[in-house]
């Protein structure tokens, strides 16, 4: 009742009604406090869903409204969260776990509905996936200097964001990838922190299910063509991809043969795997040996 409650007054508040609320607090503490309470409580909400499976009503409509909720929030995030003086990490951290959650979470994944339902869905809400993904990418760029401080950290949520089967999202939302990876460059001249995070998730995010050949292709495709963009990162960028697409065809290979009763696939594509984690332990730690050669720690 409770939740109910609160979505059909949040469903009846204008844009005005939410400048107004805003400007009511008193001090900046009070309505920071207000804003990291609501995104734990959006993200508790969306991921525990109040509702029966079947109630896709009330589930669709709490999503509308809060999709609203978290756009005028996040518009005070910018305006008064944002600048060097007054940026808060946590509060922002939280935005970008909420806005993950809610874009992932099971009530929105319209390709596991007949076609009549998502038919049904689209054309009365649309797909929200992709104004929460726009909305996400928009709020990565516009953090500028402070986008180091979301690396690793980001990393999973937003690989997980990309995962989703819809084409325009990942389309619109991939290029964070690369934008991390200059972000990293430009502080240590290198993205190993941000490599090391995707190879950890990635296996975990197959293992569950997610990740196909389109994903691949388009991982492939968009991110090397960022990277012969800028020729600082056009060498390293490339041989990033290439061993990123490579694990994720093997973590494709081996998804699909678990439940293959050709044991001698199975353990072809099983040895494939393994190789590919073993080569990947040997680049990082030459990689490790050549830096402290540079430093003159390691002697031949």
């Amino acid at each position: 009742n409770f939740v109910a409650c609160m979505t059909a007054i949040l469903s009846q508040m204008e844009y005005s009604h939410y400048v107004n609320y805003i400007n009511s607090f008193q001090t900046r503490q009070d309505l920071m406090d207000f804003l990291m309470e609501t995104f734990i409580m959006f993200k508790d909400l969306i991921s525990k869903n109040v509702y029966p499976a079947d109630w896709m009503l009330m589930s669709m409509v709490q999503n509308r409204v809060f999709r609203r909720a978290i756009n005028h929030y996040a518009e005070t995030l910018n305006k008064m969260f944002l600048n060097s003086a007054s940026f808060e990490l946590q509060l922002w951290n939280n935005y970008f776990h909420l806005t993950v959650a809610f874009l992932t979470q099971e009530s929105l994944q319209l390709e596991n509905f007949s076609n009549a339902k998502r038919m049904a869905i689209i054309c009365k809400y649309g797909d929200m996936r992709g104004v929460i993904g726009a909305a996400i990418r928009d709020m990565w760029y516009s953090l500028g200097e402070h986008k180091i401080r979301f690396i690793p950290g980001m990393v999973g949520p937003i690989l997980e964001m990309t995962l989703i089967p819809e084409v325009e999202l990942r389309k619109s939302t991939i290029p964070i990838f690369f934008d991390m990876m200059q972000c990293e460059f430009q502080h240590k001249r290198n993205f190993r922190t941000f490599e090391d995070e995707i190879i950890k998730n990635l296996d975990h995010e197959v293992e569950g299910g997610r990740g196909d050949e389109e994903y691949k292709d388009l991982f492939k495709d968009i991110l090397l063509k960022h990277c012969k963009k800028h020729h600082y990162l056009e060498k390293q960028g490339e041989t990033f991809v290439t061993l990123v697409t490579g694990l994720l065809e093997r973590l494709l290979d081996y998804r699909t043969v678990m439940n293959d009763e050709n044991q001698a696939h199975s353990m072809s594509c099983t040895v494939n795997l393994l190789l590919k984690f073993v080569l990947i332990k040997l680049r990082h730690a030459s990689g490790k040996e050549w830096k402290e050669r540079e430093k003159g720690e390691v002697k031949d």
